[in-house]
């Protein structure tokens, strides 16, 4: 299953608000930007393709969360 494809947080809503009441903008672009190289590693065991795409939703989410526009306004403001 792609990482885009996996249902992730059980209430997605609630994980949701617990990121954006606890992260600002900029520290969610920053975690999106630190996540990248997450797809470029490859697995070789089952228990690390599922760890790996694990992270991939957790990359996917949070970058819809804040939207590609953002993301890279925030990354020109950040520096990065």
């Amino acid at each position: 299953m792609s990482a885009d494809r996996m249902s992730g947080a059980v209430d997605q809503a609630a994980f949701e608000k617990v990121i954006r009441d606890n992260l600002s903008p900029e520290g969610v672009a920053a975690l999106v930007m630190a996540l990248q190289p997450a797809g470029s590693f490859p697995a070789s065991t089952p228990e690390g393709e599922q760890a790996l795409q694990q992270v991939l939703w957790f990359r996917h989410t949070l970058l819809d969360m804040i939207g590609v526009e953002t993301f890279n306004r925030q990354m020109d403001e950040l520096g990065f």
